[in-house]
């Protein structure tokens, strides 16, 4: 469970002064349960009781909810988005783009058993799982995926939901939801007959109490409370080669600020220090982020005050791999080999030439490289020393050099 930990001297202030802030928007898109089926009344529905948690607690006002019954991953897809052959496109008033119109902090993506029982394939669902979420990350919102829902199918259907659960815990795992394991019968893959609504699909009020138990405990909202009076306006914008991290100090005595980054949101490693001593409240920092990852990144200040320690909002960059990177070139032990490390984003055939440095080129070799990263060996038996220069080359025409000195 995530926990937001502030100074003591101001926790009174954080719960009971929410005034102060603005109160955290969440939208949700999904099927049936999502929309509150089998709910009575509809107030007993997950989503309900947890706006319901959220609004006692002077956190949340709406949730914006756009579930619909019936609807699969392909209904949530961004709008613009061309389906493959026999599969529905976009429903516009219901998907992740009239999702995000509502300008949410959050966003909850909850599908739980249409796709399989539609006969969509895993890859296919959790593709379409994998866009909708990196169009909330593009957004510069986050994301929770909750997975699939036990359902009264064939007992291979059953099999396939249970799998598509686990490939959701796997592909999102600091930000999916367990909707399957609290309701499944102890003894089968079905609904646990204690929380069927009775029709072998949905749940009933002790069954959307579950779900609701899963996103109270999930804290979910613990990355976008702001830190009571300590940081304000923390963001984070890819600048060219760099993701430029800014943020205003707003207490006038010394903080501590640790630059913190992961690749997943759920393993944190620290990049950097900034010291606001001397720094009267109000004063803004910036700290460049000169190496940062490709794709998704999660950004967050670790706050330390007189040993209290707390931590900021989530600020999220997501950075467009590149097409491809020769990331290592070096040569093995021994020297008879050239060691090259290739990142791409999709399996390839890659051209590896070398030239010497009149131009000529005195090797060649195709490869095939796999995302997201091969290593790849090039004898240089014969090749006399000196300097040369590795060529690596796409099909298309893209080419990246690196030298190396044959020793």
């Amino acid at each position: 469970m995530r926990r937001i930990l502030l100074p003591a001297g101001l926790c009174f202030v954080f719960l009971f002064s929410h005034a102060q802030f603005k109160k955290i928007v969440i939208s949700v898109i999904g099927s049936s349960t999502a929309a509150g089926m089998g709910a009575t009344p509809i107030d007993s529905s997950w989503v309900n009781l947890t706006q319901s948690y959220y609004r006692q607690l002077g956190l949340v006002d709406t949730i914006y909810n756009r579930a619909v019954s019936a609807s699969t991953t392909y209904d949530g897809m961004p709008t613009g988005f061309a389906p493959p052959s026999g599969r529905p496109a976009p429903e516009l008033a219901y998907n992740i783009t009239r999702a995000l119109s509502y300008n949410p902090d959050i966003v909850l993506i909850a599908y739980a058993s249409n796709d399989v029982a539609d006969g969509y394939t895993i890859q296919e669902t959790m593709a379409n799982l994998r866009a909708i979420y990196q169009t909330v990350l593009a957004a510069g919102k986050l994301a929770y995926v909750t997975t699939t829902q036990p359902r009264n199918l064939s007992t291979a259907l059953q099999e396939l939901q249970k799998e598509e659960r686990d490939s959701i815990l796997m592909e999102f795992p600091a930000f999916s939801l367990d909707f399957y394991t609290p309701v499944v019968a102890a003894d089968s893959l079905s609904i646990n007959p204690v929380y069927s609504f009775g029709d072998g699909i949905h749940l009933n009020n002790g069954g959307h109490q579950q779900l609701f138990q899963v996103v109270k405990n999930a804290d979910i909202l613990a990355p976008v409370i702001p830190l009571a009076l300590t940081v304000d306006h923390f963001t984070a914008a890819v600048q060219q080669q760099e993701v430029l991290l800014q943020w205003t100090s707003e207490v006038a005595v010394p903080v501590l600020f640790d630059i913190q980054r992961s690749p997943d949101g759920l393993s944190w490693a620290d990049l950097g220090q900034e010291n606001s001593s001397g720094s009267p409240a109000g004063t803004s920092f910036s700290w460049p982020d000169a190496d940062p990852l490709a794709g998704t990144s999660y950004y967050r200040l670790k706050s330390s005050v007189a040993g209290d320690v707390a931590f900021s909002t989530i600020a999220v960059v997501l950075r467009p791999a590149l097409d491809f990177a020769v990331t290592k070139v070096y040569m093995s032990q021994g020297g008879s080999m050239l060691v090259v490390n290739i990142q791409s984003p999709v399996n390839r055939t890659l051209a590896m030439n070398v030239v010497d440095v009149n131009g000529a080129v005195v090797g060649r070799q195709v490869v095939s490289v796999a995302t997201p990263s091969s290593t790849i060996g090039l004898s240089l038996s014969g090749l006399a020393r000196g300097i040369y220069f590795l060529r690596v080359s796409t099909p298309e025409g893209k080419v990246v050099t690196k030298p190396f000195v044959r020793l």
